[in-house]
């Protein structure tokens, strides 16, 4: 049934009884309530409206169709509309660039076509203008730079406002085309954020499709946009088949079946992670590689020059990750470990490796001084620094608050020795205070350090993969003094028992310079760090934030379209991570790479990383929950958010909570524009499938475990999960990336020498030269390590960071309710960088500041410069996981 009924009688008709209201992204909602039926409608309000009316009474169901017009529209007004489109042209030779000319002079060119938002054509689905074409001018910038082309288009005022555009491509070279923007006649510009490459037409056969930055939940979409909704996806997720051109956008999910190399070397082998109960994993991406000729069931290795897929869109063309990684290779042929050390003793430049950065920067002159090293090379080994490195050095979010005594393993211990630690009340007492072991952990004032049962499981095999590596399971017991300042009290090494061997259990105490004991300590507290080091490489670093984000990543791009709200608040923190987690695939955690070279673990580095992602839970990675895990915390209702610290100088947790609880304010204010109750978050058929798809997929080998996850169906997980994802690409990954080649050695060389051997004689000759022997400095750290850990500390000068958008690009337009929220969000981490500021000077906090009084500042969310403050470097807290 179709009728023509003017806007102004709707409220005046009986059966239209009710009120209706239009939301924030231009819906009207309609409730009406005659005495014996129940009317309800969803018009989309514009030039033309469409109101579907439902009437039921008794169980029976009819529909009706109204189509309301204003007489003034009816047949529409041609238009012309004015826009400007922003791109930057493929970097290549001359003939590229003389062949793109060529293809305009012979009418090949660039055609865009604005599509309604709310007409249909019933034949092609859409309603649209002509296709118009770029002034394809060969002068101007330099390629590589943004190019700025006009445009103009007919336009029928009756099609409404533009909801999409078409743009296909005749030329030979692809493009990158950052945006469109147009001036509509009456109305605000209407922006396109489309930051994506344009294949050749020839490539992929098909336009491509963009949609304007208004968002839109799946069940309030344009009509006129639907079908381009569910198109754009479909060509995102593929058909799983074959192998990936570099000119695809697909997204989908494989095993790590990469890192190994069986063909050129059977010692090249490496695990399969992910797809069996032994070895779980997190999804990569998928490139459908063709198999190795030695096995099938590991991917075919790619070496350079050639490329390696990843989804086209994941390489911006203003990235200069790339760059860094092959300057910092290059420097490899010319240092020696004396420049190494003038590096890292003096500083290096900074802010970023690159000669445009510099420029942009006006403190060219700004030196980047790792924490420790600047005086005394093994400042890293005294009791103190040691004991602060675990609140506020690489990783701080490992040490636990001890709830029983002694600590002990939940290992077989017929395969790897006692479960029970041999630490006893004897060993530490005596650095307690006057409490006994009992006070101390009632009072909550003693911590512990523990990677047992991770370094166990590999001791052996580590130990046996040469003579010069060599490594411990290790426990540490911390206490708190009165003044606020953790303290060492106790080492435990262990090794598991061996054919010829017993379960070793050593345990090391303080002690005075000068000492044998003394020496014992300062080799243990050495090993200690190696272990953590490594860990919070493995752990803290590459699986809890580049693997098991990646999963998320896909599955955004998949499920998620363009248009919806969620897409828009995560892809600003999805920036570069996979560009970063396939260079780290191939070059780094690969066979005989970069870390298998420089950190103890060797090539059981990633297979450790396995075994750790069994324990991993998503919900339990948002930090408040972390620390109450880890007894760090404690639940307090009188306290700022419910929680109480029971360390008060935590910079780590101090300094993330602000921020974790600021990033949460702002991911509710931006859900609630969308979601006004949890029905809606159910009704959501993306957001759904996006989470199933995460869960059963890219997690998949954790999904028969509900525990782990938020069930997505009430607004407070779906805000919870939200933020936790955003908390681990920004402060999160902050906290464990950019100090982690400043301070700890990676490489254990050999085991503490039994006494009355040469070399136990060795130690006590000479300590410091035995430690440095044993485990070398940072600056004795392999050239590549350095290299690598050089680049990777390094923020580039395309960084966005957290409160921040790219100015020229931003990432919604739907109204001022969210710039509203999104000014308070960067308000509040204004007050955070005032809080830090301020903390880093208030000298009864001992923990913020290191031997050479550099404060903590990796979670201070400035953009700009920290060399007023004395910082390691000009981070701020970027918004993504981009190196």
């Amino acid at each position: 049934m179709d009728a023509m009924i003017p806007l102004n009688i709707l409220n005046s008709t009986p059966n239209f009884r009710g009120d209706y209201r239009i939301n924030q992204v231009g819906f009207c909602h309609f409730h009406a309530c005659p005495s014996s039926l129940s009317w309800r409608s969803h018009a989309q309000f514009s030039d033309n409206f469409k109101l579907m009316l439902s009437k039921q009474r008794k169980g029976h169901f009819r529909s009706f169709a109204f189509n309301i017009k204003d007489d003034f529209t009816k047949e529409g007004v041609q238009q012309t509309i004015h826009g400007e489109v922003v791109l930057q042209k493929q970097k290549g030779s001359l003939f590229n660039v003389m062949a793109d000319e060529a293809f305009e002079l012979i009418g090949n060119r660039v055609y865009l076509q604005l599509v309604s938002a709310h007409e249909v054509d019933p034949g092609v689905g859409r309603k649209s203008s002509e296709a118009s074409y770029l002034n394809w001018n060969p002068l101007g910038k330099p390629v590589g730079s943004d190019r700025h082309y006009e445009i103009t288009f007919k336009w029928n005022s009756s099609l409404g406002v533009p909801g999409a555009f078409l743009i296909k491509n005749m030329h030979s070279q692809e493009f990158f085309l950052k945006s469109l923007t147009l001036d509509i006649p009456g109305q605000e510009k209407l922006r396109f954020n489309c930051n994506s490459w344009i294949s050749p037409y020839d490539t992929n056969k098909s336009d491509r499709i963009f949609f304007s930055n208004k968002s839109y939940l799946p069940e309030a979409t344009p009509i006129g946009l639907k079908k381009l909704r569910e198109q754009d996806m479909v060509e995102l997720r593929g058909d799983g088949r074959g192998e990936r051109k570099v000119s695809d956008r697909i997204y989908d999910y494989d095993v790590y079946n990469d890192l190994g190399d069986p063909d050129s070397d059977p010692e090249l082998v490496r695990k399969v992670l992910g797809g069996s109960k032994d070895f779980p994993y997190p999804r990569r991406c998928r490139t459908g590689r063709s198999p190795t000729q030695t096995d099938p069931k590991f991917e075919s290795r790619v070496n350079f020059p050639n490329v390696i897929f990843i989804p086209r869109d994941e390489t911006i063309p203003d990235t200069d990750f790339v760059v860094q990684t092959m300057m910092g290779f290059s420097n490899l042929i010319a240092p020696t470990i004396k420049q190494i050390e003038q590096l890292y003793s003096s500083g290096f430049q900074g802010p970023n490796n690159s000669h445009r950065s510099l420029l942009q920067h006006k403190n060219q002159d700004q030196i980047v001084r790792p924490q420790v090293l600047a005086a005394n090379e093994l400042a890293w080994n005294t009791d103190k620094e040691f004991a602060r490195q675990v609140l506020a050095g690489v990783n701080p979010m490992v040490l636990q608050c001890l709830q029983t005594f002694p600590p002990h393993s939940s290992l077989d211990p017929n395969v790897y020795g006692p479960q029970k630690s041999s630490i006893t009340n004897e060993h530490i007492e005596k650095s307690l205070e006057g409490l006994s072991v009992a006070q101390a952990i009632a009072s909550k004032r003693l911590f512990i350090l523990d990677y047992y049962d991770v370094y166990m499981l590999y001791a052996e095999r580590i130990n046996q993969q040469s003579d010069d590596i060599k490594t411990y399971a290790s426990r540490t017991l911390f206490f708190l003094s009165d003044d606020g300042v953790l303290k060492p009290v106790a080492i435990e090494l262990c090794l598991p028992p061996t054919a010829d061997l017993k379960a070793v259990r050593n345990v090391y105490t303080s002690a005075e310079d000068g000492t044998e004991q003394e020496a014992l300590w300062r080799l243990a507290k050495a090993h200690v760090i190696v272990n953590d080091s490594c860990y919070h490489q493995m752990i803290s670093h590459w699986l809890r934030t580049h693997a098991t984000m990646e999963p998320f990543i896909i599955a955004t791009h998949r499920q998620l379209s363009q248009m919806h709200p969620l897409y828009k608040l995560l892809i600003p923190h999805y920036f570069n991570t996979m560009h970063i987690n396939q260079t780290t695939r191939q070059n780094l955690i690969s066979a005989r790479g970069i870390i298998e070279r420089g950190y103890t673990p060797g090539k059981y580095f990633t297979e450790i990383t396995s075994k750790m992602y069994k324990e991993w839970r998503f919900n339990e990675q948002g930090l408040p929950v972390d620390l109450l895990k880890r007894g760090m915390a404690v639940p307090d209702p009188t306290a700022p958010q419910g929680l109480r610290l029971v360390i008060e100088d935590y910079p780590y947790a101090v300094d993330g909570l602000e921020i974790w609880f600021a990033v949460k304010e702002w991911v509710s204010d931006f859900l609630s524009l969308y979601y006004k109750n949890d029905a809606s978050i159910e009704r959501d058929q993306e957001l759904q499938a996006w989470w199933n798809e995460i869960v059963n997929i890219g997690h998949g080998d954790l999904k028969n475990d509900p525990s782990r996850w938020f069930k997505m169906t009430t607004k407070k997980e779906f805000v919870e999960a939200v933020t936790t994802i955003i908390w681990l690409a920004s402060g999160y990954h902050a906290a464990v990336n950019p100090s982690q080649g400043a301070n700890l050695p990676t490489m254990s060389r050999g085991l503490i020498p039994d006494k009355g051997s040469e070399e136990y004689s060795e130690m006590l000759n000479d300590i410091e030269a035995y430690v440095l022997k044993t485990v070398p400095a940072p600056t004795q750290t392999p050239q590549p390590v350095q290299a690598f850990l050089k680049t990777l500390t390094q923020h580039g000068h395309n960084e966005v960071y957290l409160g921040q958008l790219d100015g020229s690009t931003p990432e919604w337009a739907n109204g001022n309710e969210i710039d509203e929220a999104f000014n308070r969000f960067s308000s509040r981490l204004v007050q955070v960088q005032k809080n830090v500021i301020a903390r880093n000077n208030n000298p009864n906090l001992k923990n913020r500041q290191g031997p050479h009084e550099v404060p903590y500042t990796l979670l201070y969310p400035n953009t700009i410069d920290l060399s007023e403050f004395g910082g390691l470097t000009d981070h701020g807290v970027p918004n993504s996981i981009s190196r």
